[in-house]
């Protein structure tokens, strides 16, 4: 069957070569334009499934078994040694080395420290050890330290005593540096001069200022050491006024010596020239006046 139009020929499909409720099949092309629609559209294809997914995961498989192995193997070598070193007679402790100790034993210093031999070096927390012995206020630094396989080594620094300080009704230790650290007790040195006129008040209201003016006093201490007077008449007792002024006691029969507020070595050297005089004529003075603002160069004696 055909037709015409504007002249052409059109031929009819036989419709025996389609199935009823059949569509044709599409072609390559119509395929690729299908893939195509899908991609456009956001719709996803399944991943593949075949040998490569499989042996993908195999290998991340035996990956993973292998690192919990080697971490297991670790784990366990680790706790080994670790008991190892807390349990061997090879790390037992057979010497404590003590460096720097001066007023207590090797041993007294060991029980301040609550360490003994016989004690797993490991087993030793030397934090606890050093803070153990930062508790004597004579100590001023410690470290602790292991030397393997059996030695502990403890090195100290301990506070050294410049003075005496009379603070209220007690007297304290001070440091060369006129800090208090530690109130005088039985077996502490006695044979120390003394820094008087700093009141427990002032440590309270000002601790820097009261340490500034202990530290002064310790001073002239030096002054008055490196004079040779001194080895006649030590020096017992130095006195801080409020307002500044400074007065000594020195020697065995208490000579007081007034300086004011310095210079301090001129005024020592003053007040030593004139004691010796005093002394070679047979006189012992009580008082000695080196404190003359209008006349410095003028000293007046008392004689007891």
């Amino acid at each position: 069957m055909s037709a015409k139009k504007h002249g052409a020929a059109v031929s009819a499909p036989d419709e025996s070569a389609f199935v009823e409720s059949e569509s044709p099949k599409p072609g390559p092309v119509a395929a690729k334009n299908a893939r195509g629609r899908r991609a456009q559209g956001g719709v996803s294809e399944p991943p593949p499934e075949g040998p490569g997914f499989f042996r993908t995961a195999w290998s991340l498989t035996k990956l993973a078994l292998g690192v919990l192995l080697v971490v297991g193997a670790s784990v366990l070598v680790a706790w080994g040694a670790h008991r190892y070193a807390l349990t061997s007679p090879r790390f037992a402790v057979r010497q404590i080395e003590v460096k720097g100790g001066k007023r207590k034993t090797e041993d007294q210093i060991a029980q301040v420290a609550g360490i003994k031999r016989g004690d797993n070096v490991f087993a030793v927390d030397t934090n606890q050890v050093e803070q153990r012995l930062l508790a004597d206020p004579w100590v001023r630094q410690v470290k602790v330290t292991r030397a393997l396989p059996s030695t502990l080594s403890i090195e100290l620094e301990e506070r050294e005593a410049g003075a005496l300080a009379s603070i209220g009704d007690r007297l304290y230790l001070v440091t060369k540096s006129g800090e208090p650290f530690k109130p005088v007790e039985e077996g502490d040195p006695f044979d120390l001069p003394v820094v008087s006129g700093v009141t427990a008040e002032d440590l309270a209201r000002d601790r820097a200022r009261a340490v500034e003016r202990i530290a002064l006093g310790l001073e002239i201490v030096r002054h008055w050491e490196r004079i040779g007077m001194s080895q006649v008449h030590p020096m017992q007792e130095v006195h801080l006024a409020p307002g500044g002024d400074v007065s000594l006691t020195v020697g065995k029969t208490g000579i007081t010596v007034h300086v004011g507020k310095g210079p301090w070595r001129k005024k020592l050297l003053m007040a030593e020239r004139v004691i010796g005089q005093m002394e070679r004529k047979g006189r012992v003075p009580g008082i000695v006046f080196a404190d003359n603002v209008a006349h410095p160069e003028r000293v007046v004696v008392r004689l007891r």
